[in-house]
């Protein structure tokens, strides 16, 4: 007969049949110490982590480097963006010119605002990104390609192309079925406040124009400045 195992060492083991035995987390004993202790080494060598009075000197120090560093990058990186939008504006502007602005800005089928937002769909599904559809109908609106009214149908299309971005994603989790009914309940949730929000502002940006007003509003008082 087998010798039968000592207590203390059954509890420190955890096998498939004791996770389906104590299915609740309750009886899952989880070990938070590091068993070859190199996160507490570095932890104690960087000071990371601790309350700002038990940093030594070093430690404020970097902690002070560290966030100056990262709001100049933030600064820096946000430069850059703008720049490339100024960019992405000249170049319409050599590539379109004035009589783009004007075929466009004629077009009855691209001032209404299902078509606007039809374009706006297709173009972020296309390039899976409402962050660049949203840039280069704002590059186009600076270079004068297009008037801010079918501008704003076509953002609207942005947020519900992004749409189809969450919904592949949540996909990508289907050989779960419980990470993907999650997934997928997630995903829904935001393409129903994505299409809620259109249905609500399209016709109201279509009849009174409240969107469009704001936007002039605020760029004669940038330009008064």
């Amino acid at each position: 007969m087998a010798p039968l195992p000592n207590i203390g060492d059954l509890e420190d083991v955890t096998t498939p049949d004791t996770l389906d035995q104590h299915s609740s987390m309750e009886h899952v004993k989880l070990r938070e110490a590091d068993q070859w202790d190199v996160v507490n080494e570095i932890l104690d060598e960087s000071d990371f982590g601790k309350p700002w009075a038990e940093k030594s000197c070093k430690g404020r120090a970097l902690m002070v480097a560290s966030l100056v560093l990262k709001v100049i990058v933030v600064i820096i990186s946000l430069y850059l963006f703008i720049c490339s939008l100024s960019f992405l504006s000249s170049a319409f502007q050599l590539l379109g010119g004035k009589s783009a602005g004007e075929v466009f800005a004629k077009s009855s089928i691209l001032n209404n605002p299902i078509i606007g937002l039809m374009i706006g769909v297709l173009v972020t599904v296309l390039v899976q990104s409402s962050s660049t559809s949203t840039s280069i109908i704002v590059a186009m609106v600076s270079a004068g390609i297009i008037t801010i009214q079918p501008a704003i149908s076509m953002i609207m299309g942005a947020n519900i192309g992004t749409t189809v971005t969450n919904t592949i994603v949540s996909l990508g989790q289907s050989i779960d079925r419980k990470q993907f009914r999650r997934a997928f309940a997630g995903a829904t949730v935001h393409d129903c406040f994505n299409w809620l929000c259109v249905a609500i502002f399209l016709p109201l940006e279509a009849i009174l124009h409240p969107l469009e007003r704001i936007s002039r509003i605020i760029v004669s008082v940038l330009h008064e400045w």
